[in-house]
């Protein structure tokens, strides 16, 4: 059974501000991509795909190379490869790049912004893809949700029972996952899609909810930063 991991790293970081891409902020003198991929690393993947900027994957190896945990896994079974300008071509590129190159039975896509999955979730989710071909992790949504027009009114409350905020690792049976994202891409009414269950539902049905905790966040702004800081 091969399991192959895509880690995106390519994001621009325009809603985090500043001079630094959210994913190269230090913490304890490591980027936070540096935080994610040692800890999903705990988990035994056969190969890892790092997408980001072709600018910033010289820069990605050197951080890399520095870390002793990861860096053995480095030379053996980890690719680098130029993203797209938005996350779904960013993993459309990481798929066909594994179709081409990788023999693989499972792909696993994950946020590299999301440094506190922990290694239970990765398993429990790893063991419900290979049940049922696909699954994402998610927190129950716990908050009230109003609804509100374009002058700001709220014009409902919605019924929390079902909604979950949907989070990654999101996993899936290789074979279908490429078929449901190369249909995607060529068809012209798709949105931009900002999960990969969004895009394998459409082609392909249910993906199962595997709970996470909601620590499990993307770093988007400062507020979540200090979050990771304090949960690290």
């Amino acid at each position: 059974m091969n399991t192959t991991l895509v880690v995106l790293i390519a994001g621009s970081s325009k809603r985090f501000g500043g001079k630094v891409k959210k994913q190269f902020i230090k913490v304890d003198k490591k980027p936070i991509f540096v935080h994610t991929l040692i800890n999903m690393l705990k988990f035994n993947f056969d190969n890892i795909v790092l997408v980001s900027s072709k600018d910033d994957i010289k820069n990605i190896k050197k951080y890399i190379e520095k870390e002793d945990s990861i860096k053995e896994k480095s030379k053996k079974n980890m690719h680098y490869i130029e993203g797209g300008s938005e996350r779904v071509y960013s993993v459309y590129n990481a798929v066909v790049f594994i179709k081409d190159n990788i023999k693989t039975d499972y792909v696993f896509i994950h946020d590299g912004v999301r440094p506190l999955v922990s290694r239970n979730e990765i398993k429990s989710l790893y063991e419900t893809v290979l049940e049922h071909d696909a699954a994402i992790l998610a927190s129950k949504v716990v908050d009230t949700i109003k609804k509100a027009d374009d002058n700001n009114n709220i014009i409902e409350t919605i019924d929390r029972t079902y909604l979950y905020r949907a989070a990654t690792p999101q996993g899936f049976k290789f074979d279908n996952y490429i078929t449901a994202i190369e249909k995607y891409i060529n068809d012209k009414n798709s949105n931009l899609a900002t999960d990969d269950a969004e895009i394998y539902s459409k082609y392909f049905g249910n993906v199962k909810i595997v709970l996470c905790s909601s620590n499990n966040i993307k770093i988007t702004n400062k507020e979540d930063l200090n979050i990771f800081i304090k949960l690290r």
